[in-house]
């Protein structure tokens, strides 16, 4: 995805280059305007023919009145008036044929080589079509995220940071009736761009978990002028003193800045003689600021080196997605240090604790506690001065030359040959049509509840996104006697054999079609040599756990039938190709849209309560009975209700991170096999609650209570086992989750990191055992923490009690890692390629030979009707099902195994 080019060769000669831009100065001058001047004029000054095509404001022109200039370098400029289409949510913001129509005209005299295209808002997407049918090479830099979301840096009206990944996001901007079709609009016209350019390796990631295809996409990061850089000198100087820490903010009265959100934390911090701060652009009053806080007039961008110099630090509470941030750089090669919000871009040059700190978006309470913590020692505090950017900065001309040989690689007839990052029209197209071919995908499943939804509506809806069609049926649903005779690929998610499920494998086997079949599971349940070595089946009868292994049999059974296996985790990959040396694939769990959303909603509802915007929503867990506790009282029940009500935190208290603050720790059971892991955990948590009396207990699920926490009744609260959709409101109010497994079994090794995942959407840090998926998605002390031993438990658990802010940056890291790397449309994309795969394996191959394995199957006749699995979606959420100790609900009596199976996340049968 990212590939940093080298100097420009000259191998093609000289190129006619065109950039296109929305606005353009002297215009509108802009961060983001200024970058395609400097290229058209660098570009200009190598000898190329350089020309521009920007949008014009200006009332007293009519709309798409156009006239050329040529500028102080030497470079044609063509001005198109786009005056009325400034609103976000005017269509023709984004698709306006007058203005693609003035340019393919104007296209037709220049006949340019490559196309270079900025933003394009006003424009509309209109303008790369017509390049792309010039024959031009299409360039698009992405300098902020408008592809996506209609306002452009993915915050909305009421100042909140939306999600990174829109389609997991709540916020409704691009429902606005006058935007229907925007999206599907702009994707549609993505096809024709060549090579997407991100400023940030970050940036990057976020396109990618947005749609935008890997292989197109590379990072081409904005440079500094390079008189800048001179007058800067090589090394950052670090600030000396012994008065207070001079601080600096430059983003004026501008929301989206961040302006509300420091003036928060500033009253939160209170009066402090360790802190100045001079707010350059904050002109409107803004009442109970505390004298450390002294508004100026805005600086002119030439006295900004000067402005730099008296300062120790510069603090960019940002709540817009930045793509980049020239202000933070400028800052650090300064050598000042930097404390900026987790937007991306800015945080991108900044290490935490060595040349600044990072702080969530919009968390007014972690950058008080920040700026706090640094007032109260300032000397210490400019440690973090003279160290400069964590990433390299460069210059405009070092930029340029990049962009020089990335237009002559476009150029060149080698573009798109072994070697050669980036794909072009055609061998998108070849890869298109092979995903294509595998249009209707099936999947047959045994099992509903969660591992329902992980392993067969995730990929179902992410699939869906991607184009394909897609259904999810029953084992025993009468419909399959004829779908799988039309699927192009068939996926069997913990079915167990039956007699009719191993005739629908012959049937498909039979087809002239090469028609994969596929196993998936995730859970090491197709294994029957484990047993007597996994826990949680000790309280079955010998009946019962004679059913369990024959169901394991069933399982292995059609795994056998297979032609490959798609596993949750490495280890169960491993084991499928290990036992029945079937080709394995590996899908991790991912991010489901309608839980994703749900997520967003109470993060968001959190946000505005924080912000004063209406009351904070009842602490779902304060509201339940402290049931099954040994000790408990209801008296005892309404004093914790009360405490967590009043002790969220609020005036100066939150900024310090006071004791006094209530901090919950929580641990979710979602089956009746948990008791052992909680006992591996429950020494650290009591002991770290002995020591911190404002630190309480929330358990959920199925797990029983010890007499262990007797002495700490008052502070234990239960949470009932809790239907997926409510989930998110019950851990968002949870401070810190645990997800303890006890052992080092190789079953535990295969079980994925869903409990890290469910808390990471709301933005929750997971204290998590080491195993081998935790480790995976785990970054420790950054997006959670590892913990093995008793003693590593606690420490981890002691370091996210005494910090807010640092419980907030974990969780913000953690949320972003879950969204960028596992978004539905980065799924969709990784098991099209999984069912690519699988198909040219058969085509080349053939079928895989039988094993030694026995069959072991049962006779489970079609049901007479359609089959009702568990709903999917936001109108009809499913309920939770209570723990069953049982096999199997007959056939007879509903049509489908009972829900103890899925619960207990083994074997059922």
């Amino acid at each position: 995805m990212d590939q940093q080019a080298g100097t420009g060769t000259g191998s093609i000669g000289l190129m006619r280059i065109v950039q296109v831009s929305a606005h353009y100065p002297p215009n509108f001058v802009s961060g983001g305007t200024l970058v395609p001047q400097r290229i058209a004029r660098l570009t200009s000054a190598q000898g190329h023919d350089s020309y521009v095509y920007a949008g014009y404001l200006d009332d007293q022109r009519r709309p798409l009145e156009t006239w050329t200039e040529t500028d102080e370098a030497g470079v044609a400029v063509t001005w198109l008036v786009t005056t009325p289409w400034t609103g976000w949510d005017d269509p023709f913001n984004y698709d306006n044929p007058g203005a693609a129509q003035a340019f393919a005209r104007w296209l037709e005299g220049v006949r340019p080589d490559v196309v270079h295209v900025h933003s394009l808002q006003t424009l509309g997407v209109g303008l790369v079509e017509a390049a792309r049918a010039s024959g031009a090479r299409v360039v698009l830099t992405m300098h902020d995220f408008w592809w996506f979301c209609s306002r452009q840096f993915l915050v909305d009206h009421q100042m909140h940071p939306c999600s990174l990944v829109v389609e997991c996001g709540s916020c409704d901007c691009d429902s606005h009736p006058r935007l229907r079709g925007r999206r599907e609009r702009l994707r549609r016209a993505l096809e024709a761009v060549d090579l997407v350019l991100a400023p940030s390796r970050s940036a990057a990631r976020v396109l990618v978990a947005n749609g935008v295809d890997p292989d197109r996409v590379r990072v081409n990061e904005n440079g500094l002028p390079d008189a800048q850089l001179e007058r800067l000198g090589p090394e950052p100087r670090p600030r000396v003193g012994t008065g207070p820490l001079r601080v600096m903010y430059a983003g004026g009265d501008q929301e989206m800045k961040g302006v509300d959100v420091l003036t928060r934390s500033a009253r939160l911090v209170g009066e402090h003689s360790g802190l100045l701060l001079d707010a350059y652009g904050v002109e409107r009053a803004r009442p109970g600021l505390p004298s450390w806080f002294r508004p100026r007039p805005s600086f002119s961008p030439d006295s900004l080196l000067e402005v730099l110099e008296d300062h120790d630090l510069l603090v960019l509470p940002s709540v817009m997605r930045e793509s980049h941030s020239i202000l933070t750089r400028e800052a650090l090669a300064a050598g000042l240090g930097v404390v900026c919000t987790d937007t991306l871009g800015p945080e991108e040059a900044v290490t935490e604790g060595v040349n600044g700190h990072v702080v969530p978006a919009g968390d007014a309470q972690a950058l008080a506690e920040v700026l706090h913590r640094l007032a109260q020692d300032p000397q210490r505090a400019r440690r973090l001065t003279g160290q400069g950017s964590a990433s390299p900065i460069r210059s405009v001309t070092q930029q340029g030359a990049e962009l020089l040989s990335t237009y002559e690689e476009l150029c060149d007839d080698a573009f798109g040959s072994p070697g050669v990052v980036c794909a072009p029209q055609e061998h998108r197209d070849i890869a298109r049509a092979q995903a294509q071919l595998l249009r209707r995908v099936l999947f047959v499943v045994g099992i509903d509840g969660a591992p329902l939804r992980y392993r067969a509506y995730l990929p179902a809806e992410a699939l869906r996104m991607r184009g394909h069609e897609v259904e999810v049926r029953h084992y025993r649903d009468p419909r399959l006697r004829t779908e799988v005779l039309q699927a192009d690929a068939i996926v069997l998610y913990r079915v167990p054999a039956t007699t009719q499920v191993l005739d629908l494998i012959a049937a498909v086997k039979e087809r002239p079609a090469a028609v994969p079949v596929l196993y998936d599971v995730d859970d090491l349940i197709f294994d029957p040599s484990l047993r007597g070595q996994l826990e949680g089946l000790e309280g079955l009868s010998a009946r019962e756990e004679r059913l369990w292994w024959h169901g394991v049999e069933r399982y292995r059974t059609t795994l056998e039938a297979c032609d490959g296996f798609i596993g949750s985790t490495e280890v169960l990959c491993q084991e499928a190709t290990r036992l029945a040396h079937l080709p394995a694939y590996r899908y991790a769990n991912g991010v489901g849209a309608l839980l994703a959303r749900a997520s967003d909603r109470v993060v968001r509802e959190d946000d505005m309560a924080a912000r004063g915007a209406r009351t904070p929503p009842a602490r779902v867990v304060s509201a339940r009975a402290t049931r099954g506790i040994p000790g408990a009282t209801g008296a005892q029940a309404a004093g914790t209700a009360e405490q967590d009500r009043s002790g969220t935190g609020s005036g100066d208290n939150a900024g310090r991170g006071s004791s006094e603050t209530t901090v919950s720790i929580g641990y979710f059971s979602g089956t009746t096999t948990h008791d052992a892991d909680w006992a591996a955990v429950e020494p650290a948590v009591v002991a770290v609650m002995r020591r911190h009396p404002h630190v309480r207990l929330v358990l959920g699920g199925h797990l029983r209570p010890t007499e262990a926490l007797s002495p700490l009744a008052e502070r234990v609260s239960t949470v009932p086992f809790t239907s997926w959709l409510e989930l998110p409101r019950v851990l968002r109010d949870t401070d810190i989750c645990l997800a303890p497994l006890t052992g080092d079994s190789v079953f535990n090794e295969a079980k994925s990191a869903i409990k890290w995942l469910e808390a990471a959407l709301v933005g929750r840090p997971v204290v998590a055992a080491a195993t081998g998926p935790f480790q995976e998605v785990v970054d420790h002390g950054r997006t959670g923490m590892l913990a093995t031993t008793t003693e590593q438990w606690e420490e981890a658990l002691e370091d996210l009690v005494g910090s807010q802010a640092l419980r907030s940056r974990m969780g913000a890291m953690a949320r972003r890692e879950a969204l960028l790397e596992l978004s539905p449309l980065t799924q969709g994309r990784a098991y099209e390629k999984i069912l690519v795969q699988a198909a040219l394996r058969l085509r080349l191959e053939g079928r895989r030979q039988p094993s030694s394995w026995v069959p072991v199957a049962d006779d489970e006749p079609f049901a007479a009707a359609p089959i009702a699995l568990d709903p999917y979606g936001e109108d009809q959420p499913p309920q939770p099902c209570p723990p069953r100790l049982l096999p199997p609900v007959p056939a007879g009596s509903c049509g489908r195994p009972g829900p103890w199976p899925a619960r207990r996340g083994l074997a059922p049968w």
